[in-house]
């Protein structure tokens, strides 16, 4: 069990890591703020982004959300280009769905501008901080692996 000090402690990291997030989140060269997608669309495109065509079964489970409604994501971003449906070589009846070209762009556009916010954002810390953060960094992402929370 964590002693009070360690919880204080805890809940000011997230307070500050809370203050960070909306600082960037609310800044107008932000390229989410210049996105034309809704947050569900943005996490299919993400989710497709990620790995292998999925159906949309299978995004119905990542997404925690009806048949119906994976179907109106879906029909919106191939609308405006991003994703694309194709047979499943191994089930005809299966549609898969993946982003096309353009909407892997996209997602790469937003990595690289958060990439790089976040390397000017780095590079106003010395090099002890960084070696730091670093070393944290590396302990939660460790611990996220492993499935540690709470």
């Amino acid at each position: 069990m964590r002693d009070a000090e360690t919880e204080r402690l805890v809940e000011r990291v997230v307070q500050a890591q809370k203050k960070l997030q909306r600082h960037l989140a609310s800044t107008h060269t932000n390229p989410l703020l210049q996105v034309n997608l809704t947050m569900q669309q943005l996490k299919v495109l993400l989710m497709l982004s990620m790995g292998e065509a999925r159906s949309s079964q299978e995004l119905t489970r990542g997404l925690g959300v009806g048949p119906a409604t994976v179907t109106g994501l879906v029909d919106r971003l191939a609308a405006q280009g991003l994703v694309g449906r194709r047979e499943d070589p191994q089930d005809r009846r299966v549609r898969l769905v993946e982003p096309t070209e353009s909407g892997r762009a996209l997602v790469a556009r937003l990595e690289a501008a958060g990439n790089d916010h976040l390397r000017g954002l780095l590079g106003t810390l010395d090099a002890e901080d960084l070696v730091a953060l670093e070393r944290i960094v590396t302990r939660l992402t460790q611990a996220a692996v492993d499935g540690v929370a709470g």
